[in-house]
């Protein structure tokens, strides 16, 4: 279903839910604000966007000091915090007696989970005594992050189908792509799985031209100068490096650039040295945070996202650069590449800096096609919050009704 066919069903159900009748949502995760990440970030915006006719209420962790200020309601459950982690406070739902009855007590339609740990565990067994769905979202490859921690296979395997059967006794999992799909099916999980794409809360912009002016004075651009940027947090998974040694072959040719660098992260110290080592200070432009309008002042000056992670299983960033015609560069056969298209909606490159140079080099001398390539990203690409929590919303209508029929009458 495209964005266009869900906000049409959406209307259909919205007008269908005129007599008050709301869908009742549990939506939980291990970790929860004020620790953000990309999983939080979706789960926050399928709450902030859901259609009126859906009542939702977000689980999470207990947080010292810190205050919900969302306008949905958050159960917070019982955690500690992380010593080695800075900002994260972890949970132990199934150790808090008043968080289980709670729940238990709540009228609900269904729950959904978008983490496989404690309070996937806790939530399943509340789920089938409630006689309701539970779903959940796949969106971490943890077969890279128990490699990186125990790295041989015999070690981390196990952890890895222990999760898949988790993922198994879900009535209905989804993933953001096909690609992230054939990850969870790699766990072992066997079930049916669901493509519900992930959204930005960015607008495009009525003047483009007028941000693009903006960020100019703000990052001190010249007007004819190309422009490359990468959005996200300053880690090494990321690869920001891997655009930095293709950028220095690029100047090697005589080629000139600025190059800015949006975001915080634990390998900021390591990619100004990186930058100082390659010689391009006066080329990369360390902005660290982007507040929206910065954001948005990037992306329309930018004339290519440079984006070469492999980890990532949805990179959101492709969907805001979309919203802003800003054509990406992605690396063949990665996530992020999926769905698009070499040449007509993006353009890919091969795991080498050679081969990321030589594209980043094509793209300057051919501004037009360029142009070209991020209107066709900005048609096919973009798609809004409210498109993704729409679409999850009608999924969550199809699961309850199969799990009706199978099941018979929930006790919510």
């Amino acid at each position: 279903m495209n964005a266009a066919e869900t906000k049409t069903a959406a209307a259909v159900l919205e007008a269908d839910a005129a007599d008050g009748t709301k869908l009742r949502v549990l939506v939980a995760m291990d970790v929860y604000l004020p620790n953000m990440d990309g999983v939080v970030n979706c789960m926050r915006n399928h709450l902030l966007h859901f259609p009126a006719w859906v009542e939702a209420t977000a689980v999470g962790p207990k947080a010292k000091n810190y205050v919900d200020s969302d306008p949905y309601p958050v159960i917070r459950y019982k955690g500690f915090h992380v010593p080695f982690l800075k900002t994260v406070d972890f949970g132990f739902p199934s150790c808090d007696k008043a968080f289980r009855r709670r729940i238990l007590a709540m009228p609900l339609d269904i729950i959904h989970v978008h983490t496989p740990f404690g309070v996937c565990k806790a939530l399943t067994k509340i789920a089938r005594e409630k006689n309701i769905p539970i779903v959940a979202t796949f969106h971490t490859n943890y077969r890279m992050v128990f490699k990186h921690i125990l790295w041989l296979p015999f070690l981390y395997e196990p952890y890895i189908r222990t999760l898949g059967r988790r993922y198994g006794r879900m009535d209905e999992m989804f993933a953001g792509t096909e690609a992230t799909e054939a990850q969870l099916r790699s766990f072992g999980y066997k079930g049916s799985c669901t493509i519900v794409p992930f959204g930005t809360s960015l607008k495009p912009l009525a003047d483009r031209a007028e941000y693009a002016r903006r960020a100019n004075e703000r990052f001190g651009l010249r007007e004819d100068e190309t422009v490359f940027c990468f959005i996200g947090r300053i880690v090494k998974s990321k690869r920001v490096q891997f655009s930095l040694e293709a950028l220095r072959r690029v100047r090697e040719k005589g080629h000139s650039f600025r190059f800015i660098v949006g975001g915080c992260g634990n390998y900021e110290a390591a990619l100004r040295k990186k930058i100082r080592k390659l010689g391009l200070e006066d080329c990369v432009i360390m902005a660290g945070f982007l507040s929206d309008e910065e954001l948005k002042m990037v992306y329309a000056r930018a004339d290519l996202l440079l984006f070469p992670s492999i980890l990532d299983n949805f990179a959101l960033v492709k969907v805001e650069a979309a919203t802003f015609y800003t054509p990406g560069l992605y690396l063949r056969g990665s996530n992020t590449a999926f769905g698009t298209k070499d040449m007509h909606n993006a353009i890919l490159a091969e795991n080498t800096a050679e081969d990321f140079a030589e594209k980043i080099e094509w793209a300057i001398a051919h501004p037009q096609e360029l142009a070209a390539i991020g209107k066709n990203a900005h048609d096919e690409l973009y798609f809004s919050w409210e498109d993704a929590a729409a679409m999850q919303a009608l999924e969550y209508r199809r699961v309850i009704a199969a799990y009706k029929q199978k099941h018979g009458g929930g006790n919510t």
